[in-house]
């Protein structure tokens, strides 16, 4: 019996091996591979990231974030010297910035613009209260989605000549949203705290392309001028003239701001204030060459004031309270920034002429 069982085992493994080899051979994978060669696979992507919201640090000692973009509105959350913030948006003038800690899902509040330091343009931001500090009736019902800076104190009026009546005032830096323009682009109609109105090419910088704005319906036709030709060279020979003047105060503006932040870090330097700026001479001879003197001069005046103000505290060697030191570091900063505009200004003339 023994023996039989040892004749039938050895038979059936015979089979088995046989069985395994035929199954081997015919070429089937029993476990096909998870991505076979020369065919398509189905691959996870990843989500696009989102754009990175631009940021700021913290510019002073410390400063209060509020719950909405007001002076007493109430305290949310405190932030502190060189602090990094994502910024999310502006608030209806621009003076204030949402705010939210990097990486953070929800926003913390709001912040004074002053109280940071930032290299990217407020223009740019997206518009993200539509209602707190609000005075008149036009309520904003989403953002526009363009926007200018002011660079001087400018007069909202009721149409789009300078011969109609004032209906408000907004503030030099403000930053108001956009809704039309007249017929040439001279005029925009803008939306100041709930006021709609018109304000002058004169006193704004747009860092867009007007002409793209859509012409307010309803506005009469321009009314026709007489126009006196001046040769190309003359305008560009006045507006070099400008544009050399406002550089050098510009450069001025820029290395008094960085003396002044310096400073404000603790860093004992030098008192070497440079000369008091002199106002821009012209004549009625050069603004009849270029007429654009009458617009772009009177902003610089203020550019003037506001970097004298810098240089003079300047002149008072000492130490320095902080409050002071920022005044002086912030009169530079906003000088710069006129000039700046100014040197637009004469970019896009100079472009006209040529």
């Amino acid at each position: 019996m023994r023996a039989v069982r040892l004749i039938l085992i050895i038979i059936i493994s015979v089979f088995a091996l046989a069985f395994g080899a035929g199954a081997q051979d015919d070429g089937v994978d029993p476990l096909p591979s998870a991505t076979p060669s020369g065919e398509s696979t189905a691959e996870a992507t990843a989500e696009p990231a989102a754009p990175r919201l631009p940021r700021a640090e913290v510019d002073v000692e410390s400063a209060f974030v509020r719950v909405l973009p007001l002076e007493d509105a109430e305290p949310v959350a405190s932030v502190f010297e060189d602090e990094s913030l994502e910024v999310v948006g502006r608030s209806l003038d621009g003076f204030w910035l949402e705010v939210r800690r990097p990486y953070r899902m929800t926003n913390l509040g709001w912040i004074y613009y002053e109280m940071l330091d930032y290299d990217f343009e407020r223009t740019s931001l997206p518009l993200t209260e539509l209602r707190a500090g609000a005075t008149g009736m036009q309520i904003l019902t989403r953002d526009p989605g363009y926007a200018v800076e002011m660079i001087e104190n400018a007069n909202l009026r009721s149409e789009p000549s300078v011969a109609n009546n004032t209906i408000g005032l907004i503030p030099i830096f403000a930053v108001v949203p956009v809704i039309y323009r007249n017929q040439d682009g001279t005029w925009l109609y803008v939306n100041y705290l709930g006021t709609e109105g018109w304000v002058s090419n004169y006193n704004f910088s747009a860092r867009f392309d007007v002409m793209a704005l859509t012409v307010k319906p309803g506005l009469p036709p321009l009314p026709s001028v007489n126009v006196i030709i001046i040769p190309p060279e003359l305008q560009l020979e006045q507006v070099q003239r400008l544009r050399e003047y406002i550089t050098v105060k510009r450069d001025v503006a820029v290395g008094l701001s960085g003396f002044w932040f310096t400073v404000s870090r603790g860093t004992t330097m030098p008192c070497e204030p440079p000369p008091f700026i002199l106002d821009y001479l012209y004549t009625v001879q050069d603004v009849r060459e270029l007429p654009e003197l009458q617009r772009i001069v009177p902003r610089l005046g203020d550019a003037n004031t506001l970097l004298n103000t810098s240089i003079e505290l300047l002149t008072v060697c000492g130490a320095f309270n902080v409050s002071v030191v920022m005044t002086a570091r912030n009169s530079a900063i906003n000088a710069a920034n006129i000039y700046s505009a100014a040197i637009l200004t004469l970019e896009d003339v100079e472009n006209i002429i040529r």
